[in-house]
C-alpha cells in the first residue's frame, strides 16, 4: 500500500505508514523561500563535495559516499558506451585475479584512433584449470599481444598439486595462458590516461556494451571519503580510488599502464592525433620497459617465458613453445 499523503508544499511533505499509522514529516531546505535562491546553494557548497551536498541538503538515501572520479561516465555516457562489435586491429587483455572475488579479464583493442573495449570474462576463479580454459575460449585468445596482470600473481601466494609454494602465475603457464606480463599498479598515472583519453568532445577510449561490468565499475567509481565530517574537515581530500568493486578497474589500469603500442599500419594517419603523441606512436615500435614493480627485466623474469622477441616462435594454439629447426627452446616454460 502506498502512503497517505496528509500534507504536501513545496520543501516540506507529510505522509502516514499505512502498515504502523506512523506519520513521517520530510523537511527540505527549499521549505525556506529565502533559501531557494542559486546564490544561497552556492555559498553552502562551498568547500563541499557533490556527494555530501546530496547527503545532508538534498536528502539523498543513494548519494554515493566519495566524489566521482569518472564524471565523464555521466556527461559522455551516450559517447563513451558504444555497441559490440568484431575487432579488426591488434589485441590486447588487462587481468586482475581473484578467488573470492571476481576475476576480471578484458581484451582491447586499437580501432580508427580509438580504443576499446571489446570482451569481458568476470567471475571469481575457483579453479585455474577451468578458469583458464574459459580464458582461451575467448575468440580474440589466440591474437593476444600480451595480457598485462596483476603484478602479485608473481608472488608464492599458493600452492601447488604437491603442497609446494607457488605463483598463480606459474600455475596459470602451465594450463597454457603464458602470455602473461607483470602490470604496473601506478593509480595516478591511470587516472591521468584515462582523464586524456574522455577529455576529448570525442573520447578515445570506449567501451562495449557486452563488458557490461567494466562500464558499472566506472560508473560507479568513487574517492576514498572519511569515516566522519570532523577527520574531513581537519584533512585533505584523499587522492585514492575507494578499493572496492574495482576488480575491472584494476585490469584495465594495468592494460593502460604497460603502455601498449601498435603496429605502422593500425596507426591514425594524421600526425596531428594526440594519441600519437601520448604514446610515443610513430617511427620505429618502441620497446617496452620495465612494466612490473621489483620486476628488473618484464618480459623474461622468472616464471614469464612470453618475449615479444620471440613471438614467431610463439604458439598461441598449443602448450609450450614450438621446436625450432635447430632444436627445443630452452625457455623456462620447458621446466614447468
Amino acid at each position: 500500500m502506498e502512503p497517505e499523503i496528509l500534507h504536501e508544499q513545496e520543501g516540506l511533505k507529510i505522509k502516514r505508514n499505512p502498515k504502523n499509522g506512523f506519520v513521517v514529516a520530510t523537511l527540505h531546505y527549499t521549505a525556506d523561500p529565502a533559501k531557494r535562491s542559486q546564490k544561497w546553494i552556492d555559498t553552502v557548497r562551498q568547500g563541499m563535495t557533490t556527494s555530501k551536498f546530496e547527503r545532508e541538503y538534498e536528502i539523498s538515501y543513494t548519494a554515493q559516499f566519495g566524489e566521482r572520479v569518472f564524471p565523464e561516465m555521466l556527461e559522455k555516457r551516450e559517447l563513451i558506451v558504444v555497441s559490440d562489435f568484431d575487432a579488426e586491429g591488434p589485441v590486447w587483455a588487462g587481468f586482475d585475479y581473484g578467488a573470492r572475488n571476481p576475476s576480471s579479464f578484458h581484451v582491447y583493442t586499437w580501432e580508427n584512433g580509438c580504443f576499446y573495449a571489446i570482451w569481458e570474462l568476470y567471475k571469481p576463479c575457483k579453479s585455474i584449470p577451468e578458469f583458464a580454459l574459459e580464458l582461451k575460449s575467448c575468440p580474440y585468445y589466440g591474437r593476444l599481444k600480451y595480457i598485462a596482470a596483476d603484478p602479485s600473481l608473481w608472488g608464492k601466494r599458493t600452492h601447488n598439486a604437491f603442497g609446494e609454494p607457488e605463483s598463480v602465475a606459474n600455475l596459470l603457464i602451465k594450463e597454457g595462458i603464458l602470455k602473461l606480463i607483470p602490470g604496473s599498479t601506478d593509480e595516478t598515472a591511470w587516472l591521468g590516461i584515462i582523464r586524456k583519453h574522455w577529455e576529448q568532445d570525442d573520447p578515445s577510449f570506449k567501451i562495449c556494451n557486452g563488458c557490461r561490468n567494466l562500464i558499472r565499475e566506472f560508473e560507479g567509481a568513487t574517492f576514498q571519503d572519511y569515516a566522519s565530517d570532523k577527520l574531513s574537515a581537519n584533512a585533505n581530500f584523499k587522492e585514492a580510488v575507494r578499493d572496492k568493486d574495482n576488480h575491472a578497474l584494476d585490469d584495465n589500469k594495468y592494460f593502460f599502464n604497460s603502455q601498449p603500442t601498435v603496429h605502422k599500419g593500425f596507426k591514425n594517419k594524421k600526425a596531428e592525433n594526440p594519441i600519437n603523441k601520448w604514446y610515443g606512436w610513430g617511427g620505429q615500435p618502441r620497446k617496452h620497459g620495465n612494466l612490473g614493480e621489483g620486476t628488473p627485466h618484464t618480459f623474461t623474469g622468472q616464471g614469464n617465458p612470453y618475449n615479444p622477441a620471440r613471438e614467431k616462435e610463439f604458439d598461441d594454439h598449443q602448450l609450450g613453445w614450438r621446436v625450432k629447426k635447430s632444436g627445443p627452446s630452452k625457455s623456462k616454460a620447458d621446466t614447468y
